[in-house]
Order: C-alpha cells, then sequence, then structure tokens
C-alpha cells in the first residue's frame, strides 16, 4: 500500500534535519531531485493549498550558533585561592595547554596534592614543577577531577598561572555541564516540569554565551551567580537527569521572520510580581520580544524573599560600597542623597540618582547600585528609600534577582499547577518557541 505524498514528504524532512555538518547539507541540495522521484513513480496529483499545507510543516532551519558543545567554566572558587589541592581518580593526559605538546601521555591517577604557582615560575603539582604556564589535564575516565577534595568535575581540567595564582577551568561536554548546573539552581524540592524548563533556559543561556564570548578569552561563563550555579557532579541528582535527557538538544529561539535568533534565556529567583526589560539591567543587550519584560506574575509570592525586610546602610558605608566600584564617584564627595530617576511600571529602579555632600551628582543603572550595596543585602531594585539623616533604610523590598524573564518561584508554582515546561518558558519568554538544535 502506498504511502500518502504528505507522510513520504515528513519522512523526507526527518531524515534531512537529522543528519549534521557536510552530510546534511548535501542531503538538502539532493532533496528536490528526491520528491521529483517520488513524484515521478507515484500514483497521485496535489494542488495548490496541498502544496502549501506540507511547506508549512517544514520545520525552521536551526538558528546559527556555536554547534561545539564542550563549555569552558571559570571555577571562581579557585582561581581567587593562591593554592590549591588536585586528585585526578584515574590515569590521565598531560599536555602543555589545549593543543600543546604532550608532557605525559599517560601519568597514573595523582592522589591529592597541593597545586600552586610555583616561586621561580610555571606550576607546581605536588613535589613536581612544571615549566609551563598552561597545562590541560584530560583524565582517561570521565568524573576524576576533584579539587579541594570536596568538588568532583567530569571532563577535562585547564591549569594557567595568573600571576602568583592559578585560575582553573573546567572543559566540559554541555549536556554534562547542565547536569551539574540544575542543582545549583533549584531546590531538590522543585517539580520535574520546573527542571525541565530550567535545563532549556539553562542550555540557551550557556549557548548564548558560548557565541558571544570573544575570540581572546579562555573561558565561556563562571560557575557561580555571574552566570549559572554550577556544582559538578554533586548536583547529578535523578531529577536533574531526567531533565538534561527528557530536553537533550532542546533551546529557545525567537522566530525573527524567517530566521530562528537565539536569545540570552535570564532568569532570576523571584520577579516580585512582574518582569522587567532586559535593556533596564542590559542597556548593550539585543532588544528582543522574549525579554521585553511586563509580564505579570502572580506565582512567585510564595518564595521566600517575595517581600524582603528593610535594610539600613550609613551613608558613609554605601559611600565606600560604590567608589570601590565606580572610583569615579568619590569626586562627589560623601553620598548624602537618593532619587530614583526612572522607575520600570513594575516597581523596579532603572536609574538611580546620587546626591553627593560637594552639590554635584551622579547616576548608576538601577542594578548596578544594587551590585554596589551586595545583591544578597538589597535583593532586588524594587523597593523605597527612606533618608534618616546619617543613614537610608531600604523598605517594601519585593523580588530577589533582576527580574528578567524566567521567575524560578513563579515557575514552580505554575509547574505544581499543571503547566508543562513549554508553557512555562513560552509564558515568561513571549513570542519565544522551543527548537531541537540537535
Amino acid at each position: 500500500m502506498h504511502r500518502s505524498f504528505r507522510e513520504r514528504t515528513t519522512l523526507i524532512i526527518r531524515s534531512v534535519w537529522r543528519q549534521s555538518g557536510r552530510v546534511r547539507r548535501t542531503l538538502v541540495v539532493c532533496a528536490p531531485f528526491a520528491l521529483l522521484t517520488i513524484l515521478a513513480v507515484g500514483c497521485f496529483t496535489f494542488g495548490d493549498r496541498d502544496h502549501q499545507r506540507v511547506v508549512d510543516q517544514v520545520d525552521r532551519p536551526p538558528p546559527k550558533i556555536v554547534t561545539d558543545r564542550v563549555v569552558r567554566v571559570r571555577l571562581l572558587s579557585a582561581a581567587r585561592s593562591k593554592t590549591l589541592t588536585l586528585q585526578v581518580a584515574s590515569d590521565y593526559e598531560l599536555r602543555a595547554g589545549p593543543g600543546g605538546a604532550i608532557i605525559e601521555a599517560s601519568a597514573p591517577a595523582l592522589t591529592q596534592c597541593e597545586m600552586a604557582a610555583a616561586p621561580d615560575g610555571g606550576i607546581m603539582i605536588g613535589q613536581r614543577v612544571y615549566p609551563e604556564n598552561d597545562l590541560l589535564i584530560t583524565p582517561r575516565r570521565d568524573a576524576s577531577i576533584i579539587i579541594n577534595g570536596a568538588s568532583t568535575y567530569r571532563g577535562l581540567l585547564r591549569i594557567t598561572r595568573d600571576g602568583a595564582k592559578l585560575a582553573l577551568t573546567n572543559h566540559v561536554d554541555l549536556e554534562s555541564y547542565l547536569k551539574g548546573v540544575l542543582r545549583g539552581e533549584l531546590p531538590k524540592h522543585f517539580h520535574r516540569e520546573s527542571f525541565k524548563a530550567q535545563c532549556v533556559a539553562a542550555r540557551t543561556y550557556v549557548l548564548y554565551q558560548m557565541k558571544s564570548a570573544s575570540g581572546d578569552r579562555t573561558f565561556d561563563v563562571y560557575d557561580n551567580e555571574g552566570s549559572q550555579m554550577y556544582i559538578g557532579v554533586t548536583g547529578e541528582g535523578p531529577k536533574a537527569l531526567a531533565a538534561v535527557e527528557e530536553t537533550t538538544g532542546e533551546i529557545c529561539v525567537w522566530p525573527n521572520g524567517d530566521v530562528d535568533t537565539l536569545f540570552c534565556t535570564y532568569y532570576s529567583s523571584a520577579c516580585g510580581g512582574q518582569t522587567q526589560h532586559v535593556n533596564n539591567v542590559k542597556p548593550r543587550d539585543p532588544d528582543v520580544p522574549p525579554l521585553a519584560g511586563h509580564v505579570i506574575c502572580n506565582d512567585c509570592y510564595l518564595a521566600t524573599y517575595y517581600e524582603w525586610d528593610p535594610v539600613t546602610i550609613s551613608k558613609a558605608d554605601l559611600t565606600r560600597a560604590i567608589v570601590k566600584r565606580y572610583p569615579s564617584v568619590a569626586s562627589i564627595g560623601e553620598i548624602r542623597g537618593l532619587r530614583p530617576k526612572e522607575v520600570e511600571p513594575g516597581g523596579h529602579i532603572v536609574r538611580m540618582q546620587l546626591d553627593g555632600a560637594k552639590g554635584d551628582n551622579e547616576t548608576l543603572m538601577g542594578e548596578d547600585f544594587r551590585l554596589c550595596v551586595g545583591g544578597h543585602k538589597l535583593k532586588s531594585t524594587r523597593f523605597t528609600i527612606e533618608d534618616n539623616g546619617d543613614s537610608f533604610t531600604f523598605r517594601n523590598g519585593r523580588g530577589f534577582g533582576h527580574g528578567i524573564g524566567l521567575c524560578q518561584n513563579g515557575m514552580e508554582v505554575k509547574a505544581r499547577r499543571g503547566q508543562d515546561y513549554r508553557k512555562i518558558l513560552k509564558t515568561y519568554y513571549p513570542g519565544a518557541e522551543i527548537r531541537k538544535l540537535y
């Protein structure tokens, strides 16, 4: 019995889509000829309307993004230390950096030992000093790298000397990386649909960072809140592993005309009731509809910091905190007044004016002001200000984080109410679609 034209066409399209690299391009060129062959041997006809239905079913091409699945994660806790400990639980290869000469083709497993910048140059691991300032360790078995006796990582470890300190970078497959991110970002009691939504958002986020990284950067993301919380093998719980497996290769894109555009899927703990525009926090980021904000969120009210307690800080301490990050602010003298210059409809302060003792003023982005004070002290930019003479009190605080994109606590309530991860993502990233990249 002959298959219908639609069935045959769909089979061909799916076959083309599953191919990769040169094979995909070859099949894409050959596909029209295959269709002509079907037409020649088949006994059927179709009209313009049927043809249009077939065209409408063709999947969009994947967005033009980084296809290399190796993520380079800067292990910040290690980078800040002068000395560290390293253990490699299997035999390993040691090179002079990525693509460098082989130093040891098969070194035996390494028991926990100290590593540090050697006094006379190079890198010291245990009792041995290597003259190179860049080393790459490739274990023969996965999940063999152990830092400071506690944190275990998959993939490879790059050790580079940075002055008197060492910088450590974990080179790891994207899907393995996600296994170590999900429990860093979500409590284990969160719903499985929340884990899946978070997984797709985290995958898209890191791919965007990989695409955007400058050529001279030796890493793509940090392992902390500066990017995404990455805790390595420690985070590989059942829900995390299932979420990665069930959403493998899925990303969020914005269908921009005929082109699917990758965008940065920002997320925060609790938006406080309404998300805000990406450019309120990241003025240089592309202005895309999924990050336009103004998504009403009635579901993050259960978050611990949906409302947070008043925070008081002296004007002297506030001035020191801001000048430490923005030295030019010192020119206005001690900060005596704070005035929100622009407030987003959802209540987030977009720009904050600092009035100095010398009569001058400076203006900071609201999020920059918050981070100067401390992101865990001022938990969001949604607050009111009380001037106490020698101090400021920040009252009526609501939400935790920058409030862009996905609201994690809102996501969880939506999942508990029966929404699946696709619907959740499309709610917080309006106009976005989910595509399977690989």
